[in-house]
Parts: C-alpha cells; sequence; structure tokens
C-alpha cells in the first residue's frame, strides 16, 4: 500500500515537473514568435507558433498568433481558419473577433478590386494599397538622387512662387509658410509652453507668445509639413501614382505612428528650426523621449535620419531664408528681449547620411507601416487621416 502511495506520489511529481516543462516550452514558443513577427521573420515565426500549438491547442492567443503570421504569409484562408479557432475558444475578444471580420472583408474582395492596384494613375483604396503585390514596390523600387532632387524642387515650386515685399521679417516668414501651410493664430496656452502644433496642412500658432517665438515656430511647423511632402512624394513616385487622400493617410501615419519615427520627425524639424534661431531648443523631442522606454540604438538612426532630411529641408528652404533673413530674425529675437535656456538634446547628431543609406531607410519606414496594418488590419485609424485629409481638400 505504502509502495504504491509512494509510486502514486511520485508519478504525479512527474506529471507535474512535464507539464511546467511544457508549459514553459509554450512560452518561450510564443514569444519567439512575437519577436519574429516584429522582425517580419514570418517563416522563422509559423514554426515557433506551430510548435506553440501543439503543445497548447487551446490558447487563444497561440491561433490569433498563428492567424498574424498567415496574414504575414500571404495564406488569408488559413488565417481566416486560424482567427476563427480563436474566437470560438475566447468569444468576448474583441482584438480577435475585429481581425476575423477584417479578414473575411479581404477575402471577400473580387479579383475586379484588385485590379484597380494595377493601374499606375491614382490609388485611393486602403486595401489594396496594402496587397501583397503593392508593399512588394517598396522592395524592388527605391528613390534614386535623380529622382529625389527632383521631388525637393518640385515640393517648393509647386507652392512658393513669390517673394514677400513686406519689410517685416514676422510677416515674412508668416506670408512664405502660407504658400505651404494654413496658419491659425490664437491663443492656445496659458503658459507659454505649446508655441505651436502641426496636422493635416494646418498649423497653429500660439499668440501668447512674442513674435520671436512665433516665427521660430512657423518654421518648426513648417519643416513638420515639408517632411511630410517628401513622404507623400516618395510614395507616389514609388507607386507610379497621383496623389490621392489614401496616400496622403498613409503618409502621415507613417511618420506620426510609430514612436522611433515620430522622434525622427521631431528631431527634423528641431534641428531645421535651430538652423535659423539663434537659440537651440528640442523640447518636444524630449518629451517624447522621457515618457518611453526606448532602445537606444533605434533612437540614434531615427535621429540620424531626422537629421539628415532636416538637411534635405533646409537646402529646399535656403532659396528663401537667405543670410540677411537669418540676420533679421536674430535682431528681432535683440528686439524682443528674448531670454531663453537651450534646451539640448542628448542624442544631437551631426550625422548626414549618404543617398543610398537615407533611401534605405525611408523605404524601410514605409515598408515597416505598411507591413504593420497589413499584420494588424489597422485601418481604422488610417481610414480617420483619410476622411481628415478628405475634408482639407475640400
Amino acid at each position: 500500500m505504502k509502495a504504491n502511495a509512494l509510486l502514486n506520489l511520485s508519478t504525479y511529481k512527474m506529471l507535474n515537473i512535464f507539464m511546467d516543462g511544457s508549459q514553459k516550452t509554450f512560452e518561450i514558443e510564443v514569444r519567439r514568435c512575437e519577436k519574429y513577427i516584429d522582425e517580419k521573420s514570418f517563416e522563422k515565426a509559423d514554426d515557433s507558433i506551430s510548435n506553440a500549438i501543439h503543445i497548447n491547442r487551446n490558447s487563444a492567443y497561440a491561433w490569433y498568433l498563428k492567424s498574424k503570421v498567415s496574414i504575414g504569409l500571404s495564406n488569408y484562408k488559413k488565417a481566416l481558419r486560424a482567427c476563427q479557432r480563436a474566437v470560438s475558444i475566447d468569444q468576448n475578444n474583441n482584438e480577435y473577433i475585429k481581425l476575423k471580420e477584417n479578414i473575411e472583408n479581404f477575402i471577400n474582395l473580387s479579383p475586379n478590386d484588385l485590379e484597380i492596384g494595377n493601374y499606375p494613375n491614382k490609388i485611393d483604396n486602403m486595401v489594396i494599397f496594402t496587397t501583397n503585390k503593392n508593399i512588394k514596390l517598396l522592395s524592388k523600387k527605391g528613390l534614386n538622387s535623380i529622382v529625389y532632387k527632383k521631388i525637393l524642387d518640385d515640393i517648393v515650386l509647386d507652392n512658393f512662387t513669390e517673394v514677400s515685399t513686406n519689410s517685416d521679417i514676422f510677416e515674412k516668414v508668416k506670408e512664405f509658410s502660407q504658400h505651404f501651410i494654413d496658419l491659425d493664430f490664437t491663443y492656445d496656452s496659458d503658459d507659454n509652453i505649446i508655441k505651436g502644433t502641426y496636422g493635416f496642412k494646418k498649423a497653429r500658432i500660439d499668440l501668447n507668445n512674442l513674435k520671436t517665438i512665433q516665427i521660430a515656430a512657423m518654421i518648426h511647423e513648417l519643416a513638420h509639413h515639408l517632411l511630410f511632402e517628401i513622404f507623400k512624394n516618395t510614395v507616389m513616385y514609388l507607386y507610379e501614382s497621383q496623389n490621392s487622400d489614401t496616400i496622403e493617410a498613409f503618409s502621415w501615419y507613417s511618420i506620426t505612428h510609430d514612436t522611433y519615427w515620430r522622434l525622427m520627425n521631431e528631431y527634423c524639424a528641431h534641428a531645421v528650426e535651430c538652423n535659423y534661431v539663434p537659440y537651440k531648443n528640442y523640447e518636444s523631442f524630449n518629451v517624447i523621449l522621457e515618457n518611453e522606454e526606448l532602445d537606444e540604438k533605434k533612437v540614434k538612426k531615427a535621429v540620424e535620419l531626422g537629421n539628415t532630411l532636416a538637411s534635405d529641408i533646409i537646402y529646399m528652404l535656403d532659396g528663401f531664408f537667405t543670410k540677411e533673413m537669418v540676420e533679421e530674425i536674430k535682431l528681432q529675437f535683440l528686439s524682443d528681449r528674448v531670454i531663453l535656456k537651450n534646451k539640448g538634446c542628448e542624442f544631437k547628431s551631426e550625422v548626414v547620411l549618404e543617398n543610398d543609406e537615407k533611401f534605405d531607410m525611408i523605404n524601410s519606414v514605409l515598408r515597416q507601416n505598411l507591413i504593420d496594418i497589413k499584420i494588424n488590419f489597422s485601418y481604422d485609424e488610417l481610414y480617420r487621416f483619410k476622411q481628415i485629409f478628405s475634408e482639407v481638400r475640400g
């Protein structure tokens, strides 16, 4: 009797050890799959999640990951089956339900719908925009120096037609900025912390600040807009498409959605601003850093791209912001008796990437965002952006 009890106890312990080991292996494979999805290594991710499902076929999350991996591998029917399994296990998970519905809607697109993407005229359908065929364009086709310079020159030529005859430096900068963006001067804050904001081709400038600070804010927000224009025109070139609300929405999403690309965006605008005004201010860049736990190497790469694109925007603006105008801005600072503390940046960079590396990184930003949208079927935010751009266009 004692021997049987000891045997049963021993078997029970061994079973527990086996179960604990299996659970640990399951968790390891799930973590690996998540890592491979982030790296866009979908075949490796598929191996890992298949191993995890073999251990535990009743994990809704594992089937959800299987669905996302299958989307990455362009196997949408398998993705739907996996997501249906996830929903059957966890029927109240809205994320699983939404992904299932989005895959169903995608699969139900007719072949004729998908053919629209073949015409190099105007792509204005978000689902078609993110088809596998179109994503591959970003891998096969890239910018070159001649095309890129034309993009920069055309952005200025298409918007800036005449030089201001105004003698006041504030009015000069205001008139020039309004060739590119709508400016809204309002009393936005009581503490003078917010100097300006930009979004969807419009900038708000805080009247609580002195004219000197408003000049700096206009330059900063204009730089944000010109960065958006660079990405938008790059997408138009790569897709051989006219401009559309879809292209504008995706371009905006690409430089604002991911934290590292928001840092790139902010650093770029600060670098342009600091080139023309007599103080160094990286405040909004530092705010993002303070509120996020980030990979230092990725931050440095984002800063390097931001600084490189800032040099391109400065090239675009130097035809207007002559040495004489920069001196006028300095005199306005003295006139306003502005006393400002420099707000530096620990990641400040003087690196200007070579064209090939810059073009590869721009493509990488676009491709990463396209793939992420596709894997997550995260179209809601893009449709919202598209609607806003449509309203702006009128």
